[in-house]
């Protein structure tokens, strides 16, 4: 390691752009603020995603970030010398990987800067660290400042408390959550697949079936929707929640089952029991990290799986659509009872 502060007052975090990857980023900030209890802890994180630290009583003040606004390595670096000018910080962590990222981090005058070696960008971190293989997101968050502190702290698992919406309403009825869709298209449910899904629910549990998703996937999820237009229990709640308030009808729901996406994450964190179907991504990395409230389900038989792939190269998302739909309502059961 080539530079560290003692005790450093202030510390600043770039956090990840995606929601999954922010909720995991958890575990980090609150690791970080028990080694440096004094410390002053900051975050930059994704516009649209700052509500989630409302989640994080470790960070004292963030940043909100829009590549909208700051688009590109130069609008990383106009970022990185406006927050110069706010503030003086004397340790900076980049998680994410990216280029532009430790650019921007360079510019905050931060004199340690921590992070990843990829990408090329060594130049700009003061310690860049081998990226280690094997590990799971929230292990290698933490391995950095693993890395930095010489000191490793424990993974207890996270408590989000969500707070209660008084202007948006839940029925007294049992919930059951199903989230088909993800960022990648190759990670998300198919309609037909939800459709299934959705008529062995209420045939099985007497729960009402809540679809999420985000408001861009409204579209993809009003098609599962039409095919229940006459049925109260299935109720379509994409587009239609902040994320505080999805997070609060997440920890009301009995269980979740769900795409590999961020609200898998979410639903972890407030301690709802999950059924997380996986295609192309690798479980051991990506899953939700607390396994004793969640069950994962992959094709191992498929030569396909995973790909890793933004897009099928078949087209059908097969490796979700073959999952079976009693393998899943036995992982419901398991987790319920």
């Amino acid at each position: 390691m080539k530079l560290a502060v003692q005790n450093p007052a202030k510390i600043l975090v770039k956090l990840p752009v995606k929601m999954g990857d922010t909720v995991m980023a958890a575990y980090f900030l609150r690791a970080v603020k028990a080694l440096y209890p004094n410390c002053q802890l900051d975050a930059i994180v994704a516009k649209g995603l700052e509500e989630l630290m409302d989640f994080m009583p470790y960070v004292d003040n963030m940043h909100a970030f829009s590549k909208k606004e700051y688009p590109g390595p130069k609008g990383n670096y106009r970022y990185g010398k406006l927050i110069r000018k706010r503030e003086k910080y004397d340790v900076f962590f980049c998680l994410p990987f990216s280029f532009s990222s430790a650019l921007m981090g360079y510019f905050t005058g931060a004199k340690v800067r921590i992070g990843y070696k990829t990408e090329f960008r060594g130049i700009f971190l003061s310690n860049a660290i081998k990226r280690p293989k094997g590990l799971h997101i929230v292990e290698e968050f933490n391995y950095l400042l693993e890395r930095y502190s010489g000191k490793k702290e424990g993974f207890k698992p996270l408590s989000f408390k969500p707070r209660k919406w008084h202007n948006f309403q839940l029925t007294h009825l049992s919930k059951l959550i199903l989230n088909v869709k993800s960022g990648p298209p190759s990670r998300s449910i198919p309609v037909e697949k939800g459709v299934s899904l959705v008529k062995l629910l209420l045939s099985l549990f007497p729960h009402e079936v809540l679809l999420t998703g985000a408001p861009n996937e409204s579209v993809y999820i009003s098609e599962i929707k039409k095919e229940f237009r006459n049925e109260p229990r299935v109720i379509d709640l994409s587009g239609k929640t902040t994320l505080s308030q999805l997070a609060y009808v997440i920890s009301k729901a009995d269980c979740m089952v769900t795409a590999d996406s961020g609200n898998a994450h979410l639903a972890n964190a407030v301690g709802t029991p999950t059924v997380v179907l996986f295609g192309a991504a690798y479980t051991h990395r990506a899953k939700p990290y607390n396994n004793s409230i969640s069950r994962i389900l992959q094709r191992s038989d498929m030569d396909c799986v995973p790909c890793e792939s933004e897009h099928c190269k078949y087209g059908d998302n097969r490796c979700l659509t073959n999952i079976n739909n009693v393998e899943i309502v036995s992982s419901i059961k398991a987790l319920v009872n």
